[in-house]
């Protein structure tokens, strides 16, 4: 009998075409080989698939034209199909041994994602027909260690959904049961699952969302000479537990309550927007904006339940009239103004978004951070919220991960992602910048202060 699959939604019809790409770090254990990691891992991919049958699929997408973006879908993918997507590639030869990337806190000149991800990341878009396969599992053996690489086609799924397989796949891994009520979520219709606005309803402003169109009818043969775009790596920092108390602490002034998130998020944009005008590269008059992920299951009425896999990401904007602003006001202001922008995405926000992307016919039109300029704003994504992988167990001869990291994919410039915190309460940043931006940053007083370049 075949299954129905959960389709991708209305935010999954977004024209992302990318990956969601997350790396787990396990040492070897005792007594156990490659071959039974593997076994593990088949045996935990395959009851999972059998508890999410879309996760087995394909995305594809039909019905481009000169005006129309198209349809995102999902349909089944045969090579997954009763089968486990577990990939196991042998890198003790391409990737420094275990050990040697723990000492040196799994930085992303360690991590290689052409040779751990067996697909791309954020910052690269498949050209249209590419197979699209909706979860993958890459197992790299390295010496004394084994590098698990976790995908989601970004269409299907989130990262807040990714965290729910990955939740149930580690429980797989263990032998349990997965968690009905959790599965239970993932059944609801995607297309209906946030209601459009009502008639009459007035739309919220997405403006920061808008940008000309991407489709070739549109875009046509350009007669603008570009410029060679700036080289931009990733780096890691680190903010240790005591750091991070620190620093909530001098964010918090008492006027609203902010996250670690918040103080964390307001401290990048403060430091490096006074870096950048101490530089030159900002004027003091210009406009900074930022831009923030914001998981939507909880903000709409009722609520979602978090064990729904698909894409419901929105942005909660934040502009500053002046760099001037950001760079001089106290800490704690900054850190208010970054935390009560998440305000203005609540329900109606996000039904608005909704109908929106429902109701435009050329969905290349609207994308997160649209409007931000390169080398001045930001765009910025906590991953915190899967802070419980460094204490959970995927199993016997896993165990428990060492470390959550991105691979090292395409620089996507002013790009910030907050990863889970570590069994010692440590957290890391992942910020995608220009050399001069990251030069600028790393040297920095008041940043080098609390944060510790990984690299």
């Amino acid at each position: 009998m075949s299954q129905t699959l959960r389709q991708p939604g209305i935010f999954g019809q977004l024209c992302w075409d990318t990956y969601t790409v997350l790396i787990l770090g396990f040492a070897d254990q005792p007594g156990t080989t490659r071959d039974d990691n593997v076994a593990t891992l088949d045996k935990a991919a395959l009851k999972v698939f059998d508890a999410y049958p879309s996760l087995a699929g394909q995305v594809i997408k039909t019905g481009i034209s000169d005006t129309n973006s198209g349809k995102y879908e999902i349909v089944p993918y045969p090579p997954h199909q009763n089968k486990s997507p577990v990939l196991s590639k042998d890198c003790t030869a391409l990737c420094p041994s275990y050990a040697e990337i723990a000492a040196a806190d799994a930085p992303f000149a360690m991590l290689d994602g052409d040779v751990l991800c067996p697909v791309k990341g954020m910052g690269y878009q498949y050209e249209l027909g590419a197979e699209l396969p909706v979860f993958l599992v890459q197992a790299n053996f390295v010496e004394g260690g084994v590098l698990l690489c976790f995908a989601s086609m970004h269409n299907a799924l989130d990262m807040n959904g990714q965290g729910t397989v990955l939740k149930m796949f580690a429980a797989a891994g263990r032998g349990e049961e997965l968690d009905a009520d959790l599965v239970a979520v993932e059944q609801r219709d995607a297309d209906t699952i946030v209601p459009l606005l009502k008639e009459g309803e007035a739309p919220a402003n997405h403006d920061s969302m808008r940008r000309p169109s991407a489709l070739a009818a549109n875009t046509g043969p350009s007669t603008e000479v570009k410029k060679a775009p700036k080289p931009a790596i990733w780096t890691y920092w680190r903010f240790s537990a005591q750091q991070l108390e620190g620093l909530k602490k001098e964010a918090s002034s008492g006027r609203t309550w902010v996250s670690t998130n918040d103080a964390i998020t307001a401290f990048l944009v403060q430091r490096l927007t006074a870096t950048r005008i101490a530089e030159g590269r900002v004027s003091k008059n210009e406009l900074v904006q930022l831009q923030r992920a914001v998981d939507s299951r909880s903000v709409v009425k009722p609520a979602i339940g978090e064990g729904y896999l698909g894409h419901l990401v929105a942005l909660a904007d934040k502009s500053w009239k002046t760099a001037e602003e950001v760079a001089t006001s106290s800490f704690a202001d900054v850190a208010v103004d970054v935390r009560e922008s998440l305000k203005a995405v609540d329900d109606h926000f996000i039904r608005s978004l909704v109908t929106l992307i429902k109701n435009t016919e050329d969905k290349t039109t609207i994308f997160y951070g649209a409007g931000n300029k390169a080398g001045r704003d930001f765009l910025c994504s906590s991953w915190a919220q899967l802070h419980w992988l460094n204490e959970c167990s995927f199993g016997k001869g896993l165990g428990s991960p060492d470390f959550v990291r991105r691979a090292r994919m395409a620089p996507v410039p002013d790009l910030t992602y907050i990863m889970p915190k570590n069994k010692k309460g440590d957290m890391y940043v992942a910020t995608s910048l220009f050399h001069e931006d990251f030069v600028g940053l790393a040297n920095d007083d008041g940043w080098r202060a609390r944060a510790k370049l990984v690299g």
